[in-house]
């Protein structure tokens, strides 16, 4: 099965303190293959430096860089286009940029799960890690 992987579980699983750790801990499978973008990465990235968590952010970078489990795909111009129609559909309901990135990518590579705690996935019709 493919699953995409959102800012909301990356952060999950790196911050103990998370109300989500210990779900998004129990959350992997075997034979799940991961998926990701690079816009993901570089907004956990950020949450993590602004939070105070530079080294923290570092750490998540050179590991999720280098892990073969996770494929991060880069946006093309076709994908960004996607997601700016999808941003039509979605933001007035709170899904941001980066979501409708994630929501064309995952239509594109016919992902229907996300592994993420972020309500406006559900919203787009796709299935989601469940509080």
């Amino acid at each position: 099965m493919r699953v995409f992987i959102d800012t909301s579980y990356f952060v999950a699983r790196v911050m103990a303190r998370d109300q989500w750790h210990q779900r998004a801990n129990r959350a992997v499978e075997p034979g799940m293959v991961f998926y990701t973008s690079s816009l993901v990465i570089n907004e956990t990235v950020s949450l993590l430096q602004a939070r105070g968590l530079f080294s923290t952010a570092l750490t998540f970078l050179e590991r999720t860089r280098w892990n073969e489990s996770i494929r991060t795909i880069h946006p093309d111009p076709v994908v960004q286009e996607e997601a700016w129609d999808l941003f039509g559909k979605w933001g007035g309901g709170g899904a941001n940029a980066i979501d409708c990135v994630s929501f064309a990518i995952m239509h594109r590579v016919g992902i229907n799960k996300a592994f993420t705690f972020d309500q406006h996935f559900r919203m787009a019709g796709f299935e989601t890690l469940n509080p």
